[in-house]
């Protein structure tokens, strides 16, 4: 991604202006004048542009405002040129208007979309360009159809990056590599303490921490996403190298941990161990034996004899965690009463195995509880062609056997709306 110059598609409200509050809404919807003296600015919005443009950047705002709004604030205040789009995300628009206004110039190699919401973020992977998720601000409302409010939202579409000034956004433009997630990070030839922060619960004795290194991605996106490598994880000829490459930006990425948390001394390093009769076996534990680490590691999660169905089968948050409920429980001759525990799993999905998990050592007596999964699910981004038997949006998927790409309709029976009877490589 790293070029001389980046094309930046970058959010107006709440990522340049601070304007995500409801009580703007008349003039984003062009029903007021907007006067840009009453229009507040998030701090450093203005300072940010100058530099970058005196970087050799080439800014341009994407806004889903209405066009009265947007575009006198951008020529007003940012000197900007400008696209509103009624219906963020709407990539053919955004493409159409690139290849008119930039000759086709603004490629996934030198361009990347900076925004404060999914559909920021969303629109950015349909193009597949890299993507920033800002956090400048803190939402006092929700808003539903921009996720104001609702982080979980926003973190489930995926960004490529995540920044909460605009120093971070100048450092990722300048070392892109050095701030993916960890696992991407490794697989692009660079070290990163980068992870996803799902939650933290903290209180005046202990904290529980849900942290993930990589995004499993669904559909369109940008290059730097790993489900190939996920899936080749979980194959019975996977290569040492991946196995290689997953152990060291873990290790990496608890060794930072460490190094921030001086003060912290964590007691036991363990992971969710596979079912006896799961195919192929022990996937993570012989990943988990790989990992350097100075953390004690013990085997503490243990599955109960008798198991009914499969985890992979429980769809949502509630099932799965109470199969895990059901069938999983801590080593009970540890004594982890004032312990701090490091876990590691494979995938974050719905949460439902890492909160039951976390809480059953919670319950154990464990003061801080530190939960890491390699990969999380992203939410799956459809691309603009249609299917030429049933005109429904293709999807992008891999593989999971060779981990190549390829087109396909998705049926009903695979969670999709299409026929389910075209499919096409790409090459």
């Amino acid at each position: 991604m790293h070029t001389s110059f980046m094309f930046l598609l970058i959010d107006l409200d709440g990522t340049l202006t601070d304007t995500a509050h409801e009580k703007f809404k008349p003039y984003k919807d062009g029903l007021e004048e907007t006067n840009v003296a009453d229009i507040p600015l998030i701090e450093g919005a203005k300072e940010f542009i100058i530099r970058a443009k005196s970087n050799g950047h080439k800014p341009i705002i994407i806004s889903d405002s209405h066009p009265r709004y947007v575009n006198i604030i951008a020529d007003k205040i940012f000197q900007l040129p400008s696209l509103s789009l009624a219906d963020k995300p709407n990539s053919a628009k955004t493409t159409s208007y690139l290849k008119s206004t930039l000759n086709g110039e603004a490629t996934p190699e030198n361009s990347i979309v900076i925004g404060d919401t999914w559909l920021d973020i969303e629109l950015g992977r349909a193009l597949n360009f890299p993507t920033i998720l800002t956090t400048f601000y803190f939402a006092s409302s929700q808003e539903n159809r921009d996720g104001i409010g609702q982080n979980w939202k926003h973190i489930k579409s995926g960004p490529t990056f995540y920044a909460k000034d605009f120093y971070e956004i100048h450092n990722i433009l300048n070392n892109p590599t050095q701030n993916l997630l960890a696992i991407e990070a490794i697989f692009k030839g660079a070290y990163s303490s980068k992870a996803v922060k799902f939650k933290t619960i903290k209180n005046s004795e202990r904290f529980t921490a849900y942290r993930t290194l990589a995004r499993q991605n669904a559909g369109q996106c940008d290059k730097y996403a790993v489900a190939d490598k996920y899936f080749e994880f979980h194959r019975a000829d996977r290569s040492q190298e991946v196995l290689k490459n997953l152990s060291d930006a873990i290790g990496y990425y608890i060794e930072s941990v460490q190094n921030s948390m001086p003060s912290t001394l964590w007691d036991y390093f363990t992971y969710v161990s596979d079912k006896a009769t799961t195919q192929p076996p022990n996937k993570l534990g012989e990943l988990f034996s790989q990992i350097q680490t100075n953390i004690p590691k013990a085997n503490l999660i243990r599955w109960v004899e008798q198991i009914e169905g499969s985890i992979r089968n429980q769809k949502d948050y509630r099932s799965r965690r109470d199969f895990v409920d059901k069938h999983i429980f801590i080593d009970r001759n540890t004594n982890l009463s004032g312990k701090n525990i490091v876990v590691l799993d494979d995938q974050f999905t719905t949460g439902g195995t890492a909160y039951s998990i976390c809480g059953k050592f919670i319950e154990r007596g464990a003061r801080n509880v530190l939960f890491i999964t390699m990969f999380y699910l992203i939410s799956t981004v459809e691309c603009e062609r249609a299917c030429p038997k049933c005109g429904t949006k293709l999807q992008v998927k891999i593989n999971r056997s060779r981990g190549t790409r390829f087109l396909s309709c998705v049926s009903p029976r695979y969670g999709g709306k299409g026929c389910g009877e075209f499919i096409e490589n790409i090459f």
